[in-house]
């Protein structure tokens, strides 16, 4: 099933060019081309992750398989004239807890407000689904992630020592925020 959503008003076109409205049922017109939000399969998502400097590389789409097991899930992915350019992947926590895993946007496609799409559809679509809070993980060194969280009424949490020895830092956001 795919499910396109409209264009936020603040989404800047790359190149300057202006960006063109369409209806909730055709996406938005991003320099000539259709972005569309959609339910996107693991595989699809374990290549974009992989194009992703920033992020580990991962082998194989069993690596989201297994994380998510049990979990029901939410993967989305932004399509921009056929390329997938970012994803986003969650999973329920409780029934009323979702957690928003991982997510990523290709460095071309940068800076245009897809990952914000993705987040407000993701919000949008577990909000629908009785959730009542929203929690997300990341790190110092995702700045942009970082700023994209504090502006969507985002809410620190606590902190965490990763793996990596790099702290791990807390975000919720509760239904009454939405």
């Amino acid at each position: 099933m795919t499910q396109d959503i409209e264009a936020v008003p603040d989404l800047k076109p790359k190149f300057g060019q202006p960006l063109v409205n369409q209806s909730a049922r055709k996406g938005f017109i991003l320099e000539g081309v259709v972005m569309k939000i959609r339910k996107g399969s693991l595989d699809e998502l374990l290549a974009v992750h992989n194009q992703i400097s920033e992020l580990s590389p991962i082998a194989s789409s069993d690596y989201f398989a297994t994380r998510i097991d049990t979990h029901n899930h939410l993967a989305l992915v932004a399509e921009i004239d056929g390329v997938i350019a970012g994803y986003k992947l969650g999973y329920w926590l409780a029934p009323d807890i979702f957690y928003s895993w991982l997510g990523g946007v290709l460095p071309a496609y940068r800076q245009q407000g897809i990952a914000k799409k993705l987040l407000l559809e993701q919000e949008r679509q577990v909000f629908a689904q009785g959730a009542k809070e929203i929690r997300v993980k990341s790190m110092n060194r995702y700045k942009s992630m970082l700023l994209l969280l504090i502006a969507q009424d985002y809410a620190i949490t606590g902190f965490e020592e990763s793996g990596a020895g790099e702290a791990k830092i807390r975000f919720s956001k509760f239904f009454n925020q939405i």
